[in-house]
């Protein structure tokens, strides 16, 4: 009498939740889920990846070499492994546990004028938001019509919102610097807070953000929250500030 066979998984259900677990950075409960997956399907790349993420970032860097090592014998240009494979923490030799990343309050320290809570839109997938972090530096990118934010690979991750991407053009054309961190991560979300750290001649004069009146009188309230407004830039009224003019 042949043994019961054990019913099928739902690799999809199971999937959310590992990607909804390592954004929680529960890494202990994504490498059950993602373990569970690649027991039935030993070639799920995109299951393999996560489990050698979740061992890297516990510090357990010789199996997550491994299970990066699988992803490339079954794709050789795998960018996602081929990344982390390259990372100081990938190496045997360190293999410090990573299970809480320790940010300065001072990045996320705010100034009128200076800095502004973003949400990103056009994200990308969310394995790719799933392997970000909580204080983890990203980076501008201009482009004709929109700003986009990048890791430090140059990877694609969102865009600032259009009518915010249309003011910073014009204010990185004009000299213009600015430094952007990841404020939080969830399902389908990604926010950033954008600091501006010099402002260009052409515009010394005029705030990068303007913060809404409706958003000040409620974070004051209930301490922190995102914008009311799609960008916040504009006021309780209604009022949109006043776009610099090109010189």
């Amino acid at each position: 009498m042949s043994a019961r066979s054990s019913p099928p998984i739902d690799v999809q259900a199971l999937t959310e939740t590992a990607i909804k677990k390592a954004l929680q950075q529960d890494w202990q409960e994504a490498i059950r889920i993602n373990t569970v997956i690649v027991d039935s399907d030993p070639n799920n790349i995109d299951a393999l990846n996560r489990l050698a993420y979740a061992y890297l970032r516990l510090g357990d860097a010789a199996k997550a070499k491994r299970h990066y090592q699988k992803v490339l014998a079954l794709d050789p240009y795998n960018q996602i492994a081929s990344k982390n494979l390259k990372k100081p923490g990938a190496s045997p030799r360190k293999s410090t546990p990573q299970t809480k990343i320790q940010v300065s309050p001072l990045m996320f320290l705010e100034e009128p004028g200076k800095t502004k809570i973003v949400a990103l839109v056009n994200l990308a997938p969310q394995r790719a938001l799933s392997t970000l972090s909580t204080g983890s530096e990203v980076f501008l990118k201009a482009k004709k019509h929109c700003v986009e934010i990048r890791d430090e690979e140059n990877l694609y991750l969102g865009a600032l919102p259009d009518d915010l991407s249309f003011k910073l053009i014009k204010f990185l054309n004009g000299g213009n610097q600015y430094t952007a961190v990841i404020k939080s991560i969830g399902k389908n979300q990604l926010i950033i807070l954008l600091r501006e750290i010099h402002r260009g001649k052409r515009f010394a004069h005029h705030p990068s953000f303007i913060a809404s009146v409706s958003y000040i009188s409620s974070a004051s309230s209930q301490g922190e929250g995102p914008d009311t407004t799609p960008t916040g830039e504009e006021s309780e009224e209604g009022t949109t500030e006043e776009t610099p003019q090109a010189q």
